[in-house]
Order: structure tokens, then C-alpha cells, then sequence
């Protein structure tokens, strides 16, 4: 356990985060928008790490508004290598330090992707070079080789935020082997002081073998304000999410399989980039790409939809249908990561029909909605508030407030 320090102490953190942390276009954007929220709550000073060029589209309006958000000091946007100028520079600067660096990294043949190379640690040391933190950030085991050795790290306490398992999120990639990817993903969590998962399962399962502390510290989701009493009731399923490989599986086998089995008077509204991988035609959905905000959304919507037929860790968009009271219905791996698997206001299977049945109970049943509605938000009180995540986060750094 780290010494406490006063919330009036000032402390430096350095984060690490791939994507732009102000946009919540998914549920991993959310998780850094309220860290760096809570760091600004204690007073703690942020400098960020993020990426762009064809890794991350962040557009220069993007980065000048991360930068002016109040939120972070400092902030860098690394292209994946440098840019090739000279093909004769960049050979000598970049390949051959590369090829070089590689020998010395020894990657690992079947594992999780490792996308530390020679110009990120360069980049990264030179920043260490320059500052002085009292807490080291990374989101996601692929940049964890950074720290690798360090000798500019300091007296910093370095953190790992998983996200999410990696080695169960990459089994399907040609050429991956489970005991080489286990075996390298906790040597890369064994390199930090602490590791924080998202849900209580990882947490429970990397404290097994990692060497460093590992806390639980769910995603911080704000309590929705109330309804206006006037609100219209627009849509009577609401479903949000990115278009990553799991999100289009999953929303393939809710149009093909679920869909047909409901009445075509059911009004659904997909919401985020996974409207691109809808059926055209279909009756009663509304397609929206990008939403500024979800809260008008799940205001004139009845039940959200969770379909997830794989992937780790919670899932966002269930905990923010809890925030707003809304019952969810989804496959197993909606629970992931919720402490309690029942009673919360999610109905789950991996059957079609009866994941038709649970939509249709729900829209026709006031009581049975009534039950499940209370559930979610006791689930969210009891679990997700920001007072209990910033108490949790409280721990893990050391903080005492005031």
C-alpha cells in the first residue's frame, strides 16, 4: 500500500490513452473521460499521451480541444512511426533502430500484439527525460513494454489500466497461441506497481499471477438526471456501440436471429458506428451514426440492448442503461464483470427466441418492467456511483481527502 498523501497535495500523473478521451464514442473513451475528471477533482495534474495519423484520426480542431478541455496540462500525439521525409534518414533513424530495438525486445511468437517500437519508447523516454511524475498510466497491455527496464521512471508508481483480458480478446487472430499470449500478458502486467481492472473477475484472476497490487475499479458513469415529465417516448429499444469485431458478430446475430421474431411495430434506434453494419430496409429502426450526447436517447427509450456473444470485461452500455433506470436485455457476456449476476435489471441468454420473449415481456409487462427498472438502478447505486469508484481510486493512490 502506497503512504497517503492530502487530496491538497499536488501530484503529477502522466496517462497514456490511444484514443481522443473528450469524444464518448465508446465505452473505453468514457473510462478515460471520467479518470482524468476524477484526477481534476483531486487536484492532480495531468499531462496525456495519445496517438493520431492512421492509427487514430484525431483531427488538429480535436487535439486543440483536448488540449483546452481543463483536463490535462500537457499533450502529445504520437504518429505510429515517424514520418518518411528522407527515405535515407529515415532508414538510418528509424529502420535500422528498429530492427535493432526488435532484437532486443524479443517479441513473442502467438502472443498479443506489442505495438511498443523503437520510435514510441524514444518519444515516451524523452518526456520522462523532461518531467517528473508521481504516477505512470497506461491504458492497455500493447504499450506496456514502455516501461520495460526504464532507467527514467524514476520514483514514479507505474499503473497499468487493463481495459480489458487481451489474450481472450485476440484468440480468434491467425497465429495465436493461448500459452505463449498468457504467459507474455502477465509478464507485460508484472512489470507495473499496480494493475486495475474493470471488472471483479479479471481482477480476481490477474492477482493469481501478477506480482504487483491489482484493484477493481469499475467505470465511473454519472447518475442520469430525471426525465422531464413531458419527455416523449420515441423508441422502445435503444442499442449503442462501436463497430469493433465483437460489437458487428454480435449485432449480426440480433438482425438475423432475434429481429424477424419480433412484432415490426417495435421501434429500435442503433445509435454509434455499428449502424454501418445494420440491414438496410428494415422497418421501425432508426440509424444513428453519432450522438453528442446518449442522455435524450435513453430518455425517449424504454429497454437497451446488449448483445455481446464475446469479449471481457463490463460492458459500458449497461452500466450507463442502469444509470438511467433502464432495464437491459442481453447475452451472458452483458454481465461480464457486474459484481452481481442477477437481479440487477439484466435478463440474459444466448437462445433467439427467448431473447425475443425477454424484450416483449418487458414492453408488455408494467410490473414485470416496474421490477426489472428497479433493479438497475439499485445495481448502479450499490456499484457504479461515482462515489464508490472515487473512493475505490482514492485507495489505490494513496489519497486521503480532506
Amino acid at each position: 500500500m502506497w503512504p497517503y498523501f492530502n487530496v491538497h497535495d499536488m501530484k503529477r500523473v502522466l496517462y497514456a490513452f490511444p484514443y481522443n478521451p473528450i469524444t464518448l464514442h465508446s465505452g473505453c473513451q468514457t473510462r478515460a473521460y471520467t479518470l482524468l475528471r476524477y484526477f481534476k477533482d483531486r487536484g492532480m495534474k495531468v499531462d496525456l499521451i495519445s496517438r493520431q495519423g492512421d492509427w487514430e484520426r484525431i483531427s488538429p480542431e480535436g487535439m486543440e480541444a483536448i488540449r483546452n478541455s481543463g483536463l490535462v496540462e500537457k499533450a502529445w500525439f504520437w504518429f505510429r512511426k515517424p514520418l518518411k521525409k528522407n527515405p535515407i534518414t529515415y532508414f538510418f533513424n528509424y529502420k535500422l533502430k528498429e530492427l535493432l530495438f526488435k532484437l532486443k525486445l524479443k517479441p513473442v511468437k502467438g502472443a498479443v500484439p506489442n505495438h511498443v517500437n523503437s520510435y514510441s519508447q524514444q518519444l515516451f523516454n524523452d518526456i520522462l527525460q523532461h518531467n517528473s511524475y508521481d504516477y505512470i498510466i497506461i491504458s492497455y497491455i500493447y504499450w506496456a513494454d514502455l516501461i520495460k527496464n526504464n532507467p527514467y521512471i524514476g520514483q514514479a508508481v507505474t499503473i497499468l489500466d487493463t481495459h480489458d483480458f487481451m489474450s481472450s480478446q485476440h484468440q480468434r487472430d491467425k497465429g495465436f497461441r493461448l500459452g505463449p499470449a498468457l504467459g507474455d500478458e502477465v509478464r507485460r502486467l508484472s512489470l507495473f506497481d499496480q494493475v486495475w481492472s474493470l471488472s471483479q473477475e479479471e481482477t480476481y484472476f490477474f492477482g493469481q499471477f501478477v506480482k504487483g497490487e491489482t484493484w477493481f475499479h469499475p467505470v465511473v458513469v454519472e447518475k442520469a438526471p430525471p426525465a422531464a415529465a413531458d419527455t416523449p417516448e420515441k423508441f422502445d429499444l435503444i442499442y449503442v456501440a462501436s463497430d469493433n469485431r465483437n460489437n458487428m458478430i454480435s449485432c449480426e446475430w440480433f438482425f438475423n436471429q432475434v429481429y424477424p421474431l419480433l412484432p415490426a411495430t417495435i421501434r429500435i434506434c442503433v445509435i454509434g458506428k455499428i449502424t454501418a453494419h445494420v440491414p438496410s430496409g428494415l422497418k421501425n429502426v432508426t440509424l444513428v451514426p453519432f450522438a453528442a450526447s446518449l442522455s435524450e436517447y435513453y430518455d425517449q427509450s424504454r429497454v437497451v440492448l446488449c448483445p455481446m456473444l464475446a469479449g471481457t470485461g463490463v460492458k459500458v452500455k449497461v452500466i450507463e442503461a442502469m444509470s438511467f433506470g433502464l432495464p437491459v436485455v442481453c447475452n451472458n457476456h452483458g454481465l461480464d464483470g457486474l459484481p452481481n449476476k442477477s437481479s440487477n435489471g439484466c435478463l440474459a441468454t444466448e437462445n433467439p427466441a427467448e431473447f425475443a420473449e425477454y424484450i416483449q415481456q418487458l414492453l408488455n409487462d408494467p410490473v414485470f418492467y416496474a421490477q426489472q427498472s428497479a433493479f438497475a438502478a439499485t445495481c448502479f447505486k450499490n456499484n457504479f456511483s461515482e462515489e464508490i469508484a472515487y473512493r475505490q481510486l482514492d485507495a489505490a493512490l494513496g489519497i486521503k481527502p480532506s
